[in-house]
């Protein structure tokens, strides 16, 4: 009797561990040519700056962008993207800025706004959501110089703003930090992704750590830990004078990704970064001396599948 035991026991424990492996959730996209899919990011940020007017800046981005999925296959995903229902506004009262593109007040901004949300731009990813490939995006800001008769410091304001908020290097930071959320390698229950991630314009080191919490009902929960640090000093001349600064910080990440498609469902992110500035040559201020500046950014996004739009004319 005892000699049937232990090959008994062998199959159950086998037939446990297929099952709990085949129970284990598949951290990659796995979406269809010819569906289209959404993130909606709601961004909050305040920024104080401990200078002589200790300046404080408030900014607020709504971005809606819609993936439309081309082709595919065993290593790339191919779509196309475009722009929606976007909404800026910056306030930042001892620079004199004031703007928004729904106050009607900057009629300029709300132009170039329409104009980002009527361009098409391409992007390939990795099956974990890496950025690999981003090409027509330079046309969306390239008409946008060429408008109007219009105040030059108040394009030149509206132009920068647009191109941190909307251009190449935000938009890989934006798919850096909420579509490359799963490991390259496979099966993964803890992973590390080291991103570029463009703060003020700044490319920094970023490392993203990432966990599987849990697999439960139709979610994936993935919590996550970021530090990013400047690798090297940065050079500029700014209104202080030739300065040099350094970037660090923080960012966690609380991940609900959709167990069917893989695509983001909700992910509450919170980012805490210092930049130090140290003064070279100024006529307002001592060379050495050193001036923080601290942002906080609240990032709310969401997405899903986009329904297929039902021709009514069709009979």
């Amino acid at each position: 009797m005892k000699s049937y035991l232990k090959p008994i026991a062998l199959v159950l424990f086998i037939a446990l561990s297929v099952e709990v492996r085949a129970q284990e959730p598949h951290l990659t996209y796995r979406l269809n040519p010819g569906e289209a899919y959404f993130l909606v990011t709601d961004l909050q940020q305040s920024t104080h700056s401990e200078s002589m007017e200790s300046e404080e800046i408030s900014f607020y981005n709504r971005t809606r962008l819609e993936f439309t999925v081309d082709s595919m296959d065993s290593d790339m995903i191919y779509m196309s993207v475009r722009y929606r229902d976007l909404l800026i506004s910056m306030m930042a009262p001892q620079m004199d800025i004031d703007i928004s593109s729904s106050s009607g007040k900057n009629p300029m901004l709300t132009e170039m706004v329409k104009m980002l949300e009527k361009s098409i731009f391409h992007v390939a990813i990795s099956p974990a959501g890496e950025l690999v490939h981003l090409d027509g995006m330079e046309k969306l800001f390239n008409p946008l110089a060429s408008l109007g008769e219009a105040d030059t410091s108040e394009l030149d304001v509206i132009l920068k703003t647009l191109e941190e908020t909307y251009g190449p290097d935000a938009f890989k930071s934006f798919c850096n930090l909420f579509l490359w959320v799963y490991p390259v390698i496979h099966p993964m229950s803890n992973w590390t992704n080291d991103i570029t991630y463009y703060f003020n314009t700044k490319p920094v080191n970023m490392v993203n750590r990432f966990i599987l919490t849990r697999s439960a009902g139709e979610n994936v929960v993935i919590q996550g830990m970021g530090m990013l640090n400047s690798s090297k000093e940065f050079f500029e001349t700014t209104g202080m004078g030739d300065v040099k600064s350094t970037v660090s910080g923080s960012q966690t990440y609380d991940f609900q990704m959709d167990l069917e498609t893989g695509w983001l469902k909700r992910c509450n992110s919170r980012q805490r970064v210092i930049i130090e500035t140290t003064i070279l040559k100024s006529k307002y201020f001592p060379p050495g001396l050193k001036i923080p500046s601290y942002t906080e950014t609240m990032f709310e996004v969401t997405g899903g599948r986009m329904e297929k739009s039902v021709d009514t004319n069709r009979k």
